[in-house]
Order: C-alpha cells, then sequence, then structure tokens
C-alpha cells in the first residue's frame, strides 16, 4: 500500500546519520555501553543505526512495551521486559518514535532504578507534543509537528508498512 510521503526516504538516512554522529559525540559508544531496542519500531531504526556505526561490539538486548492499541492511546503495558545487568554501565535506548514520552520515560526510571550509570534515549522521530522529565536526555533528528499517524521506517499500520523505506501518512 503507498502513503503520501511525509518524510522521503533521503530524509530519513540524512537523520540516521545524524544520529550516528550524535551517539560519537555524546561518546557513548565504548565497549561497555548497552544498547537497549525498543520492539518492534526500534528494531529497522536501530539496524540502520548500526550499520552506519560500522563494527561494534556491544550487548543489545531487547525490550517490548506499548501505549497504543491501533490508532487509540492506552496505558503503558509491558509485554516482555529482560533482566539485563546495566548496574554502573551507560545505556542508550534506540526507538522509531517519542509520541507522548511515557514509554521513553518508564523504560528509563526502569533502568536507572537497575543502577544504570547513564541511560539517553534516541529516536528517529519526536513529537512536538512530546512530554519527557528533564533529567532524561532525548536525542531526535526529526520533531514533527503534526499529529499524523505516521507509518513506515519502523512505524507500522496495525503491524504493517514497518519497512517502508520513507515516513508516509496514513490518512
Amino acid at each position: 500500500m503507498a502513503y503520501p510521503v511525509k518524510y522521503t526516504a533521503s530524509d530519513v538516512q540524512n537523520a540516521i546519520t545524524t544520529t550516528t554522529r550524535e551517539l560519537q559525540k555524546q561518546q557513548v559508544l565504548h565497549a561497555d555501553v548497552l544498547y537497549v531496542v525498543m520492539l518492534n519500531g526500534g528494531i529497522w531504526f536501530a539496524s540502520h543505526v548500526f550499520d552506519c556505526l560500522g563494527a561494534i561490539d556491544n550487548e543489545v538486548c531487547y525490550v517490548k512495551c506499548h501505549s497504543y492499541e491501533g490508532k487509540t492511546r492506552q496505558e503503558l503495558v509491558w509485554d516482555w521486559l529482560p533482566d539485563i545487568q546495566v548496574q554502573g554501565r551507560d545505556v542508550v535506548i534506540l526507538d522509531d518514535i517519542c509520541d507522548s514520552g511515557q514509554t521513553a520515560t518508564a523504560v528509563v526510571r526502569y533502568l536507572l532504578s537497575k543502577q544504570a550509570h547513564r541511560v539517553s534515549v534516541f529516536t528517529l522521530i519526536r513529537r512536538a507534543t512530546t512530554r519527557i522529565e528533564e533529567d532524561i536526555p532525548l536525542y531526535a533528528c526529526i520533531t514533527d509537528v503534526s499529529s499524523d499517524f505516521l507509518v513506515g521506517c519502523g512505524l507500522d499500520n496495525n503491524g504493517r508498512s514497518r519497512l517502508l523505506p520513507y515516513i508516509g501518512i496514513i490518512a
């Protein structure tokens, strides 16, 4: 299915390149950094960021929670949360979008409760209306000011269309 294009494949690639530069600037590429990828949408973004970074030898784990059912926002539901060892470590969370900020805040708070040294959130898209606590570092290369329901590059339409190379709008 084709969707009206909001951000082109080129826009997205530029955002990924900017993300990798920010990771380098933040000096979170050392060997003990733990990357936490948010399932399912974060896989697309993370794989492209890792490809851009080149050969890195870091631990990667996956967390699954959701705050949407279709297009309806709901309370955060934890689907899968592994017992990850984060004490004293820098942690980088990779996700496709930070919409309300609820999911990112909950995951960061969980990791800090396990004594992570530092937790940063990197997303492809941040909504202009995102509300996240001031002490949580959030880096996003695309700030979307709309309330459009987006699809592609990890964002889905009821589980479909995540692999589109551009970000479209669901009408």
